[in-house]
């Protein structure tokens, strides 16, 4: 399936809905599912009912739908507000850590997943505006990630069995102030320097794990007013999907609903020469076969 959360003209509220094979938007509520994430809490066979509805189009026992998805208001993050703050990957992507010039011993292929979060207020969907908060920072980035949610939750799960707890993936952006997140000559503020407002476009669909079939396939562009800067490729991450959810579930729960970023790969803006951060009017496009576009554009004043 391939969900979305989004607005329509006249209608109070956000939708969750399914898009079906034409393209056409199916009401979640109908199957008694007010959002992405209360289908994602209702568990599997809720998910698969679903999935026949969907399947069923206009037939007996289908979803009533909504209209073409070109037809939406505005595009939400699929998963508006997850269960806590989202889980972030850093230095998941061997060239982007050497592109990062990192000092002596934070150069080196991390161990186990290294964590960090960002709050659910850095949430936006596809083609709304991400501002670029000049009253805080000088130098905002993008960083094109793949975005796990978790399906059913756990806890100290195997590698083995992680990718049976994922419910689906996304596109999302780690939007990054560099200069908040290491400031010179002070200790590295990460949460601040991720966490402004806005600086998580996702979306803007999730696609079913069902679907993706192994995550390792996942592949992506991340272009700047169509200049390509990031090429990223799953298979290409130090710790896989399995490695990451198992590190996050020991000892520390899962939730349905939990979002996770995986990391980035080279090219970021920091990482050029000279650095190029984000101008007031850029427009950051993620491409991805499988999960579809992400774009949005970048303004001083949203």
């Amino acid at each position: 399936m391939r969900l979305m959360t989004v607005l329509l003209d006249g209608v109070v509220g956000q939708r969750a809905v399914a898009l079906d094979a034409a393209g056409e938007m199916r009401d979640l509520s109908a199957a008694g599912h007010h959002s992405v994430a209360d289908l994602v809490a209702a568990g599997p066979d809720a998910w698969a009912e679903v999935a026949a509805a969907v399947a069923a189009g206009a037939g007996p026992g289908g979803l009533p739908s909504l209209g073409p998805v070109e037809a939406a208001a505005a595009v939400l993050p699929p998963v508006p507000v997850p269960p806590r703050n989202m889980f972030c990957v850093g230095t998941n992507y061997r060239a982007h850590i050497a592109e990062l010039a990192r000092p002596a011993g934070e150069g080196d292929e991390p161990a186990a997943p290294v964590v960090f979060t960002k709050p659910f207020t850095c949430l936006t969907g596809h083609e709304l505006v991400v501002p670029l908060h000049p009253q805080a920072t000088d130098f905002v980035d993008y960083e094109a990630e793949f975005v796990v949610v978790v399906g059913t939750g756990g806890v100290d799960v195997e590698p083995g069995e992680a990718l049976g707890h994922v419910f689906g993936y996304m596109l999302g952006n780690d939007v990054t102030a560099r200069d908040l997140q290491k400031p010179a000559g002070k200790p590295s503020q990460w949460f601040k320097g991720k966490s402004l407002d806005g600086f998580a476009p996702t979306g803007p669909v999730l696609v079913t794990a069902d679907e993706v079939g192994d995550p390792a396939g996942l592949t992506a562009q991340l272009t700047v007013n169509g200049e390509v800067r990031q090429r990223l490729v799953a298979a290409d991450m130090i710790h896989d999907v399995p490695a990451i959810l198992a590190h996050l579930s020991r000892g520390m729960r899962l939730l349905p609903g939990d979002l996770v970023f995986t990391g980035t790969a080279a090219g970021v803006g920091a990482g050029l020469t000279p650095p190029r951060p984000l101008r007031d009017g850029d427009v950051v496009e993620i491409v991805s076969a499988q999960l579809g576009t992400l774009r949005n554009t970048f303004a001083a004043r949203a």
